[in-house]
């Protein structure tokens, strides 16, 4: 696990589950540089120390990438009604936003699951609501 910091900053009994499980590794200070692989799979990722700048490369088949849990709804710019985190509101029940014909899905409006498979259903809502106000709105 690459951690930029040099601390996680998830839940103490998250950090402690990982920290716990000997199949992680933990690597503070540290960033990916670029995945690495033969053309058909990845087969490792060069690293880089963020502190002393050494690069090194990490044998690896897969890649979870993930950076925090701020929802990436900044250019929405007083646009659409955001709750004090930066979430979406949206109607309970459907995708509706404020903004009449304007839906919301997955990660920027789901705070709670913030899944994928939750963003999948939540982005066929959202284009079952857009479908039935293009109809309901000629």
């Amino acid at each position: 696990m690459l951690v930029r910091r040099n601390e996680l900053r998830a839940s103490k009994a998250m950090q402690q589950r990982v920290l716990d499980n000997p199949k992680i590794e933990v690597l503070r200070h540290t960033e990916g540089k670029e995945v690495i692989g033969d053309g058909n799979m990845m087969t490792g990722m060069i690293v880089t120390n963020n502190q002393t700048g050494d690069e090194r490369t990490l044998d690896a088949g897969g890649l979870f990438y993930a950076i925090g849990h701020t929802p990436n709804t900044g250019f929405l710019d007083g646009q659409i009604e955001l709750d004090d985190t930066g979430y979406i509101v949206t109607k309970p029940g459907t995708t509706q936003t404020n903004v009449s014909g304007v839906f919301a899905a997955g990660d920027v409006q789901d705070k709670k699951y913030r899944q994928a498979i939750t963003s999948a259903g939540t982005g066929c809502m959202a284009a079952m609501d857009a479908e039935h106000w293009i109809v309901s709105h000629q």
